[in-house]
């Protein structure tokens, strides 16, 4: 909340905020740099959270204008942080539709009773927590953090990690948590051997749903018919769909 109330006079002011607005620089080591966007709302109720590595430029940029809508209509600022949050949290085209894609396949919409897990980022947001590894924007030479340097071994990066996505992790301490990617699920299995959290907790397996993940998506979730795109391992998304189908569909 100290955060969001700090940059409150940015989102209302007569200049909209950009992506990486120096105005919302919060942290910076050597070439990394990172920004404030409101990302802070934890939805204690949630029984899945989808766990990302850090906000891209699109979500930014939507969470940065939703607080400003919302701040500017006269929102509070616990709806402010919670609008900005459902509104960013994924979105953007095709990231949006990758992720429902999984969920859907894996039937994640179906044990939340859901016809179409659609509905998680819309009519029915009270069943998940969307967060990542590292809640606020990274940037590395100006360009979107994917994974260097080590967020375990760089000790800017590991303290946004364990003073934000350790502690959204014990208050989630109700719900199934979804690494998406190999790159989460590396850091997750770190954070299982450090005792942060519980192994009984995580599901690995999904696709981060980047657009250039698109094809393989498309392929993994759809009839198989045709051979294996370049660089694409059925083996952990089957293994992940199988192990949560078995602990909650059967």
């Amino acid at each position: 909340m100290k955060a969001f109330s700090r940059n409150t006079p940015i989102f209302c002011s007569p200049t909209p905020p950009a992506v990486r607005d120096e105005r919302l620089l919060i942290d910076e080591q050597g070439a990394i740099k990172i920004y404030y966007a409101p990302f802070e709302y934890i939805n204690r109720d949630a029984r899945v959270v989808l766990v990302g590595i850090t906000p891209g430029p699109t979500q930014m940029v939507n969470a940065n204008n939703e607080a400003r809508r919302a701040l500017m209509s006269g929102k509070s600022s616990q709806d402010t942080m919670r609008f900005a949050k459902d509104t960013a949290a994924f979105s953007g085209e095709p990231m949006r539709s990758n992720l429902i894609r999984q969920l859907n396949h894996w039937g994640v919409g179906r044990w939340l009773g859901l016809t179409d897990a659609a509905a998680m980022f819309s009519t029915d947001r009270q069943f998940v927590q969307r967060t990542s590894l590292l809640r606020y924007p990274v940037f590395v030479n100006e360009k979107d953090y994917r994974g260097a340097p080590d967020m375990m071994k760089h000790l800017l990066l590991k303290k946004h990690l364990l003073d934000y996505f350790v502690s959204e992790v014990i208050e989630l301490n109700n719900a199934v948590f979804l690494g998406l990617g190999p790159m989460v699920q590396n850091v997750l299995d770190r954070l299982i051997i450090s005792g942060v959290i519980e192994k009984d907790r995580i599901i690995g397996g999904m696709l981060h749903p980047s657009g250039n993940n698109t094809y393989r998506v498309s392929y993994l979730v759809g009839s198989r018919g045709v051979p294996i795109p370049h660089a694409t391992n059925p083996t952990p998304y089957d293994n992940g769909r199988r192990a949560f189908r078995d602990r909650f569909l059967l």
